[in-house]
Formats: structure tokens, sequence, C-alpha cells
């Protein structure tokens, strides 16, 4: 249990004078946002471009895979919860899944490279490997977001550099995208690229997951709390809008990462513009940062910030929608807005959802975080579903494809902005830097 009178100038991820190892954290994020960008940005048009798969098989090569990790994520929280007692505990935690993870993605990556009569199956394993990894690598590291922290002020700043940390990743890979399209050969030499990307990501998240189990190693917190399941529905049970959430974000905006690159190949038919568009949305994640932390950090609630950065994000998908493919400016002004507004709302989501696992009580925000997890990974599941129909559709109709991009963001910020009302406010105070 922390100190009562614990402050956050005393210890922690977080903390005003302690930036360092905020950043340290930021760094390992950034790396593992490589791994989970570049599965939504980079696996469908990987498998059915580079690897030759058809859009059903790539369907249930990433729809089993996600739903493979949701279990995975669940299993994880209820499995290894002692694993995850402490921050230093979870800090290893993280670290091995950063590895294994790692050894998953290139793996996946050489797909093209296996005899085509079992490639989609080499796909399926090895995309299996992956999710097992992350599991590992995601769960704790996000916990740490509460069990490293001393105050719902920390969290915040987390959040912002977490998000930072996101922004920069997807910059990373959107990058990739223009290459990707233009180097796009089923079988191809292109395969290379995105192999050799891959690999760097790897090496990549295991140093800074190494860095990041280091840094948290000498937390004043290093007993393992013991965790009991009598009594814990009950408190899960509340933490159900922050779930919903998780669920709207990750059914939605994704859409527009995942089907952009098809977007660019067949309607836009320009793998620069492709690219400088699913780039102009990274940035948008970025710019909003330091206003999206300054009103995280005076607003009383995070409600407002969840309402504001929905409404830019659905204004982002509206713009999209109306504009011609002709005018690819005003669509990169429209993914701008989108990335602008996603960035502000993950910084309230996470920021939210550590608060509320704090209140959770000690021991329970591993299990807290793997549930929270798998609501994303579930939806996600189901976005795999709705992006191979858009693409079947799109056979006889591109316009499929664009309709499908700006309605995931339009009908996420919807949801985002009534389930803001069921998060309880109240619950942010100066006492929750104490924990028990």
């Amino acid at each position: 249990m922390r100190q009562a009178n614990t402050s956050d100038t005393d210890w922690g991820l977080g903390r005003p004078g302690g930036w360092r190892a905020t950043s340290v954290y930021g760094a390992a994020h950034l790396s593992k946002s490589l791994f989970w960008y570049g599965g939504e940005v980079v696996f469908a048009y990987f498998l059915t471009q580079f690897a030759g798969l058809p859009p059903t098989l790539m369907g249930l090569v990433l729809t089993v895979g996600l739903l493979f990790s949701a279990g995975m994520d669940l299993l994880v929280g209820f499995g290894l919860r002692a694993q995850m007692a402490s921050p230093s505990l979870a800090g290893r935690l993280q670290m091995v899944g950063a590895f294994i993870a790692a050894v998953g993605l290139i793996a996946f990556l050489s797909t093209p490279y296996a005899p085509q009569a079992g490639r989609w199956m080499w796909a399926l394993v090895t995309v299996s490997l992956f999710r097992i990894g992350f599991a590992l690598y995601d769960v704790p590291q996000n916990a740490l977001m509460s069990l490293g922290t001393a105050n719902p002020a920390a969290r915040s700043r987390v959040a912002a550099v977490r998000i930072a940390g996101s922004g920069l990743a997807s910059i990373a890979v959107a990058a990739l995208v223009g290459p990707m399209i233009a180097a796009a050969k089923p079988g191809g030499e292109g395969a290379r690229l995105v192999v050799t990307v891959g690999a760097a990501a790897a090496l990549s998240a295991v140093i800074s997951a190494a860095a990041l189990a280091f840094a948290v190693r000498q937390d004043p917190l290093t007993a393992p709390i013991p965790v009991k399941l009598k009594g814990e529905s009950g408190r899960l049970r509340q933490l159900w809008p922050y779930f919903a959430m998780m669920a709207a974000m990750m059914a939605g905006p994704p859409l527009f990462q995942k089907l952009e690159p098809y977007y660019a190949d067949q309607v836009l038919r320009s793998p620069s513009w492709g690219g400088a568009i699913i780039l102009v949305a990274a940035f948008g994640v970025m710019t909003g940062q330091p206003v999206w932390l300054a009103m995280a950090e005076r607003s009383p609630s995070r409600s407002t910030l969840f309402r504001v950065t929905a409404v830019i994000q659905a204004l982002g998908g509206l713009v999209f929608l109306a504009s011609p493919a002709s005018l690819p400016l005003l669509l990169a002004f429209a993914a701008f807005l989108v990335g602008l507004g996603n960035g502000g709302l993950g910084v309230a989501k996470w920021a939210a959802f550590s608060d509320a696992a704090s209140r959770a009580g000690a021991g329970r925000e591993g299990l807290a975080f793997a549930l929270f997890c798998a609501s994303g990974k579930l939806t996600l599941a189901f976005g795999v579903v709705v992006v191979v129909a858009a693409l079947e559709a799109a056979r006889t109709d591109v316009r499929f494809l664009a309709w499908t991009m700006a309605l995931g963001p339009i009908l996420g910020s919807a949801a985002m902005v009534l389930l803001s009302y069921s998060v309880d406010p109240g619950q942010r105070t100066a006492g929750l830097a104490q924990r028990g």
C-alpha cells in the first residue's frame, strides 16, 4: 500500500521533477506503438498486397489473431496478476513480452516467403505468437500508468507523454505507407522493405522495454501485494463506461487507418498522397498534446476533454466524406482533424481509466488493464470484418472506402460523447494519491 503522505514529488512516473523516468516510459510506449500501428495500418495491406492472400483469408488471419490476443489479455490479467503487483514486477514482465512479440513480428513479416499452399497458415501461427508476446508486453506496461503514478496529475502527464509516443510511432508507420504502396507486389522484393523496418522496430522494442524495466526497478512499492478474487467483480463492474469507451475507440476510428492505403491505391492512385494523408493524421495526433495536457490538468473533470476532442474528430470525418478525391489537400486537412481529435481522446481515455483503475484498489490494476485492453481487441476483430466487407463492396463502388473511413471516426465520436456522461467527475480528487 502507498503511504498516505506520499506526494508526487517523492516517487513515480509523471512527477514534475522526474521527467527522466517518464520520458523512458514514453520511449517504451513509442516502440510498443510501432507494433500497434503496424498492426493497424500495415498488416491488412501487407497480407493482401505482399503475401497475396485474398481479403477473406486476410480477414480470417487478423480476426483470429485479435480474438486470440483478447483472450491472452484476460489470461495475463487473471493468471499473471501477481507478476503485476508492483512497478518493478510489471516492468520485468513487459520486457519479456517485448522479446516474444519481436520474434513473432519478424516471423509474421516473413509470410511472403512461405510456400504459397500454406502461407495463410504460416501467417495465422506467427501472428498468434506475436499476439501472445504483445499481451505480455502491453498489459503490464499499461498497468504502470496506475502502479507507477501517485495521483491524477501524474497520470495526466504520463498519458500525454504516452500519446506523444503514439503520435511519433504513427508518424513513423505513416512514413512507410507511401513506399509500401509503391513497392506492393505479391511475392516481390518490396517485402524486404517491410521486413527491414519490422526488424528495426523489434530491436527498438526490446531495448526500450529493458530500459523501462530498469527505470522502475527502484519504485518504493517493490513487494507484491496479495490479491484476492473475493469482492472484486463489484469493483470491476464500476469500470464498464471505460470498457465501453475503449470499444468505441477501437471499433470506429481505426477504420480510417486500415482503409487509407487501399483508398490511396484505388481512388487517389497516388502512393505519395497516400503516404502524405496518413502522415498528416499522425501529425494531428502530436500537435494537440500540449493543449490537451493543459486541459486535462486544469479541468476538474475529464468529460470536457472527451467532448471537445470527439467533436474535432467527428468534424474531420465529415470533411473527409464531403471532400472529392480531386482535392487531396482538403482530404489531408480532414485527416489532420481526425488525428487531432483522436490524440485528445487518447489522453482523456487513458488518464481517466488510470484514475479509475487506481480506485479499483491495490493489486487489481493489472486485471483492470487486461480487461480494458481485451475490450479494445474484441472490437478491433469486429473492425477487421468491416474492413473486409468494405473491400468487397469497393469492387463494385470504390466510394465504399471513403464512406467507411469517414463513418468510423464520426460514429466513434458520437459514442464517446454519450459515454462521457457516465464518467463520474467527482472521483477526480487529490486524495487519489493514496491507494489501498
